[in-house]
């Protein structure tokens, strides 16, 4: 099994690479990274909120179809905007590192990667359609070399 700093490694480094394959670990670490940054600027954005801040984003959030004219960030805390700028380039700078990394893993169960795309489509309108997605990625992928590149594990069986 990968370690996980090899794997966030070599996510970071495969960033652009739509071609060869990713085992599980190549995949779910790199997600289990993102989402502790996520969880961080969560936390850092909740923690910079005073109680007329956090109750105007509450119902910023729950007044229906999100429509960004009516929310206004000037009155949050610099500790909060922060958390807010930085989690919004953090998602620019991820976007195709974890497309990347998803193509290849559809590569590496045999599959065309472009059907990540249409689980990411389908999945903004069906939310369940990105959990049956999280579950196909749990299964090893193909054992030996398929049409896009020789087995990373070296042909042994993924037992992790």
């Amino acid at each position: 099994m990968t370690p996980p700093n090899v794997a966030v490694y070599f996510w970071i480094r495969q960033a652009f690479d739509f071609r060869s394959r990713s085992t599980r670990a190549d995949y779910w670490w790199p997600q289990l990274f993102v989402l502790f940054v996520y969880t961080g600027l969560i936390i850092l954005f909740v923690s910079g909120l005073n109680v007329a801040q956090s109750e105007a984003v509450l119902a910023w959030a729950e007044s229906g179809p999100q429509d960004f004219t009516g929310l206004d960030i000037s009155p949050l805390g610099s500790l909060s905007k922060f958390a807010l700028t930085s989690g919004i380039v953090f998602m620019i700078l991820t976007f195709i590192p974890i497309l990347s990394v998803s193509w290849r893993r559809f590569q590496d169960m045999g599959k065309p990667g472009w059907l990540h795309i249409l689980f990411l489509v389908a999945g903004s309108m069906i939310p369940f359609v990105s959990v049956i997605e999280y579950i196909w990625f749990a299964f090893p992928g193909t054992n030996g070399p398929n049409q896009y590149g020789p087995d990373k594990r070296g042909g042994s069986p993924d037992i992790y």
